[in-house]
């Protein structure tokens, strides 16, 4: 982190996204950040933090993926601890090492989406299908409510499941898993 305090101030609660000069409110304007302006870093207590060099240092910020379905790997949303906009990295890879670190660990923590490879049993009692399946992280079971509206279709045979707790998994081809597993999908969809 950059040491000149008099040329940058410490935002620990921005209010508003930045907007280009002239902006109205409803005239929000996304900013590109400049690769080789952007520091990422933790802080004492391990929050992640921006810096961008010469400008600001946010103090608390959240990592959002704009594409996590169809590309994942860039355009990187940087939001303030009000929940604004900062701006995006269109490709984190351009960034310093530490920062690829930080941005890739706060990934990890908000789409932690294990891949369904197994399901052993989808069973519904009273609107609630409880599902049995083997992840990439294991065996789990877990609740959804309402199939139709949490269990998201995108083509050409993916299905990304979202229980009662928010949790989503993974299906990325429903056709290439196991007979027995497919026709638990095809009963209950």
């Amino acid at each position: 982190m950059s040491d000149n305090g008099a040329d940058k101030a410490i935002a620990a609660s921005e209010t508003a996204a930045p907007m280009e000069p002239g902006a109205g409110p409803d005239d929000f304007v996304p900013r590109y950040f400049e690769p080789e302006r952007v520091r990422m870093y933790r802080s004492p207590m391990g929050s992640a933090r921006l810096e961008l060099l010469d400008e600001v240092c946010y103090a608390r910020v959240a990592v959002r993926q704009i594409l996590p379905l169809s590309d994942p790997d860039h355009y990187i949303s940087i939001w303030s601890g009000d929940d604004a906009e900062i701006g995006i990295v269109l490709d984190p890879l351009e960034l310093d090492e530490a920062s690829q670190r930080v941005i890739s660990e706060e990934l990890d923590v908000r789409y932690f989406t294990p891949t369904i490879t197994k399901i052993h049993q989808v069973k519904e009692r009273f609107g609630v299908h409880e599902w049995d399946v083997d992840t990439s992280r294991g065996r789990v079971t877990f609740s959804v409510r309402g199939l139709h509206q949490n269990v998201k279709q995108l083509p050409p045979n993916r299905l990304i499941v979202t229980d009662v707790r928010e949790n989503r998994y993974d299906i990325p081809d429903a056709t290439r898993l196991d007979h027995a597993s497919f026709q638990q999908i095809q009963r209950h969809m």
